[in-house]
């Protein structure tokens, strides 16, 4: 078969899914994408679309909707689209019905070397845990959750500087090019699926509120991994005289102090040190509640005895 008579289905959300879309629409057939609806956001109500949806609108590709992946009307414009193959790429589980409509089968990226880092969040434990790698796996999709099986792998370095964001680029281009491969060797029939191995598995659940808060009797790595597993977005917060601070970029220092974990122990033009358990932070970018994200010497500059705070308190 012929690449461009290949047929698909497209199903994403995110920023994330973009750089497959992008590879699949420029190699196969994309019959049209499935997304999340548009919502009425902010104070003006504005309608906000899903990236893959704004991407879709600007490259001409053809757009369904849909909240309710178990509508039955939604389910018959599936199977009368008679195509190859469903690829999905950051998006909702599909219902098992669904799973079964395509010809051969149903392809999920997923952002970690599977069996490692099941679930919502891979690229964020991989970074909260100091892996040096992680990586991206294609597989085909099974009733349960990222248990299918594999049809290629690529693994993808993680620097000391990356973040939540630089990593999800990493990974999404990595993942772009291998999904394409493996679409053509699922449907020339020329690959040898491999079994996930169970007793390797590790789970990555969704990140819950709880999860961003920073404790300054930690290692300074340790909070610098969080910084930046949950920047640019959410991220990790802290409290600075009862406000809520959020920090985006920060750097490990060895340094020592006597002072308190929250403390800080150093202010220059640029940025300032926080002490932690061990080592300190040297903090580069902030937000604080009710004002916009600025460097640390816009901070520095707008908050008044700063130098006599205590982060945690």
């Amino acid at each position: 078969m012929k690449d461009k008579e290949i047929k698909i289905i497209f199903f994403g959300n995110t920023e994330f899914s973009n750089a497959v879309l992008e590879e699949c629409n420029r190699n196969f057939e994309v019959q049209f994408v499935v997304t999340n609806p548009s919502k009425k956001m902010g104070r003006g109500q504005k309608l906000s679309k899903t990236p893959v949806m704004e991407f879709s609108n600007k490259n001409s590709i053809k757009v369904v909707e849909c909240d309710d992946l178990k509508d039955q009307k939604f389910q018959k414009k599936l199977a009368d689209a008679n195509v190859d193959l469903f690829i999905v790429v950051a998006y909702k589980i599909l219902p098992k019905k669904m799973i079964n409509i395509p010809k051969l089968g149903c392809i999920n990226l997923h952002s970690s070397m599977l069996p490692k880092y099941r679930g919502a969040a891979p690229i964020q434990h991989a970074i909260l845990n100091l892996d040096k790698e992680t990586g991206v796996t294609t597989f085909l999709i099974e009733p349960k959750v990222d248990t299918g099986k594999i049809i290629e792998q690529e693994k993808v370095d993680i620097s000391n500087e990356d973040n939540y964001g630089t990593l999800s680029k990493k990974l999404s281009s990595a993942g772009s090019k291998l999904m394409i491969s493996s679409i053509k060797k699922v449907v020339d029939n020329k690959t040898d699926f491999i079994i996930q191995n169970e007793n390797d598995v590790t789970l990555a659940p969704k990140i819950q509120k709880k999860d961003l808060k920073i404790f300054w009797d930690d290692d300074a790595s340790l909070i610098d991994a969080k910084i930046r597993a949950f920047s640019p977005f959410p991220g990790a917060f802290s409290t600075i005289n009862s406000k809520r601070i959020k920090i985006f970029k920060s750097e490990v220092i060895n340094s020592n102090s006597n002072l308190l974990p929250g403390s800080i122990i150093n202010i220059e033009k640029d940025f300032f040190d926080i002490m932690c358990s061990g080592n300190s932070l040297r903090i580069f970018e902030v937000q604080i509640e009710g004002k916009r994200r600025m460097k640390s010497n816009q901070f520095i500059n707008g908050f008044h005895k700063l130098e006599k705070s205590i982060f945690g308190q």
